[in-house]
């Protein structure tokens, strides 16, 4: 029994050594999301509860990818991500802002948002932050084989 337990974890270590950590990532944000959708309803509030949920998870991912990376950076090639990262951000709520500002209105004067603001504001969080979670991933796996070799 021992050696089926040891045989069984040796295969599965080899195949998420083999699919990589991009894809390793994208099976864990997977089963996240899938997870998060079960355990909320769909009231508006439940909805943003749920995004919410799921841009944590992907954004607990962007970090770790991108501490790996600098990890395996030159100093200089680390301040050049680091600038990376500090201007990716600034555009990524800009972007989030704008989709949300889609949800508002002026009325007699005033500023009025309707409730999709802040979901949309979220969901455009979440795509950014997967598409840039990815990239990294993959720059990753390049310097990481490339140090490898």
């Amino acid at each position: 029994m021992k050696k089926i337990m040891i045989l069984a974890v040796s295969l599965i270590v080899s195949i998420s050594s083999f699919a990589g950590y991009k894809d390793d990532m994208m099976i864990r944000m997977e089963i996240k999301e899938k997870s998060v959708e079960k355990s909320f309803g769909g009231s508006n509030a439940e909805m943003k509860n749920a995004a919410a949920a799921i841009y944590e998870g992907w954004d607990e991912e962007l970090n770790e990818v991108y501490k790996l990376l600098m990890a395996k950076l030159s100093k200089n090639e680390q301040l050049k991500l680091r600038d990376e990262e500090r201007a990716w951000i600034k555009k990524r709520d800009k972007v989030a802002k704008a989709e949300a500002n889609k949800f508002c209105d002026t009325v007699n004067g005033e500023r009025l948002c309707g409730t999709g603001y802040g979901l949309a504001y979220t969901e455009s969080l979440i795509a950014t932050t997967k598409e840039r979670a990815v990239e990294l991933s993959k720059r990753y796996e390049k310097v990481y084989k490339e140090g490898v070799l």
